[in-house]
């Protein structure tokens, strides 16, 4: 596993702070992305309507909408929400700001971009119910003929 250096953990989160304004792209992702997301999760039949879900670094919503979508109560969290953006909070996923067993789902497509995966996986743990479900989505790796961007920590 390569591992991006950081000289500490607040030179990584202005480095992840800076993807938002980097991305031209988000507007037609957003609604390709939920819709996709949406179908992926009905065909897995795991979530259900009234399940309370966090999504880990949200950055503009995309992941919420599509468990909205599917009747549950959603929130986001990321370091740096887009600006006006009713479905994610400020938060890091290093320490989130929820109490603990307080989520029936924990879902993040970002694990590769976590500075502590020692500290995240705690929290997630931390916040979810018990028999709760984390949700996972990853990318391939570089031997699969994933390619490493800009904003990966691993």
């Amino acid at each position: 596993m390569r591992v991006r250096s950081y000289g500490s953990y607040s030179e990584y989160v202005l480095h992840q702070k800076s993807k938002l304004e980097q991305i031209s792209w988000l507007p037609s992702y957003d609604q390709k992305y939920s819709q996709i997301l949406t179908e992926r999760l009905k065909e897995q039949q795991v979530v259900k309507a009234g399940m309370n879900v966090l999504c880990l670094g949200a950055r503009i919503g995309s992941e919420v909408k599509a468990f909205l979508a599917l009747g549950c109560f959603a929130v986001g969290i990321d370091l740096n929400p887009s600006k006006e953006n009713k479905y994610v909070l400020y938060g890091d996923f290093h320490d989130i700001q929820f109490s603990s067993q307080c989520v029936d789902v924990v879902f993040t497509n970002c694990i590769d971009h976590v500075w502590s995966l020692d500290q995240f996986l705690h929290e997630v743990k931390r916040v979810l119910k018990p028999n709760g479900y984390f949700i996972l989505e990853i990318e391939k790796g570089l031997k699969e003929g994933g390619v490493a961007g800009e904003f990966e920590c691993f």
